[in-house]
């Protein structure tokens, strides 16, 4: 009776500590079987010949830290096995972002770089598409686009104009605690149908978490990229054949 007492509360103990949470925290990689970074198969790559590259992605994760899509929309020359490869995962795991001590949705940006150095096959993931941070080797985390709503994920994007395509880059800038302080057009095509307005417009009504550098929040900027098709008059994103 006694052990079956002593059971019960290391179970529970263990199970208080789990459920202990940090105030806000990013979507991270994460180190299980099922995370990014262990389900890309790096021998497979090698076999196909790709040589170095490079990738950019962003990644839907629901609360629990399944990626529902993982969008492709920009990578070096010669990327196509290292994006055929991403494009084919299914049930890749990441470790959810945290927001006011709650598991939130969030839309994650990074970057896949894949060598081969001596012969042997090297992967980095990084959770910005910064060139400098990333040619730095910065542990830098992009601010994360997160929903509060439970088991909401993307609205609904309706084109401003029905049947055309489009490119977006946005650069938006942060306090230590995820407020929007500034959003600025950078690129927009095709120009004059109202997309990059769009999604200025949208992104005010937006949650964010702030960036991390080496695991604490910061103030800083960064850019985020749409770039879409037209399919029953809604926002797709691109994604390799």
């Amino acid at each position: 009776m006694r052990s079956l007492a002593l059971f019960c509360f290391l179970f529970l103990s263990v199970l208080l500590k789990a459920e202990q949470l940090p105030e806000t925290r990013p979507a991270l990689i994460g180190s299980g079987p099922r995370s990014l970074i262990n389900m890309i198969n790096t021998e497979r790559l090698m076999k196909r010949g790709q040589k170095d590259a490079m990738v950019m992605f962003t990644a839907e994760v629901d609360g629990a830290g399944t990626c529902w899509r993982i969008w492709l929309y920009g990578g070096t020359p010669d990327s196509d096995a290292l994006a055929k490869e991403v494009s084919e995962l299914r049930h890749v795991v990441f470790t959810p972002a945290v927001y006011k001590y709650q598991k939130r949705p969030a839309l994650v940006d990074g970057t896949i770089i894949y060598r081969v150095i001596d012969g042997k096959p090297h992967l980095r993931i990084y959770l910005n598409q910064e060139t400098e941070r990333i040619l730095r080797g910065e542990d830098f985390i992009s601010p994360q686009w997160i929903f509060v709503e439970p088991d909401k994920h993307i609205p609904p994007r309706r084109y401003p104009e029905p049947g055309l395509s489009a490119n977006v880059v946005i650069r938006i800038t942060v306090d230590s605690v995820g407020k929007l302080q500034d959003a600025k057009l950078v690129f927009e095509k095709p120009e004059g149908h109202g997309f990059g307005t769009f999604f200025l417009n949208e992104l005010h009504y937006a949650t964010f978490l702030p960036g991390y550098l080496r695991g604490a929040p910061v103030a800083c900027s960064a850019n985020i990229e749409y770039v879409s098709k037209t399919r029953a008059n809604h926002w797709e994103h691109w994604q390799p054949d």
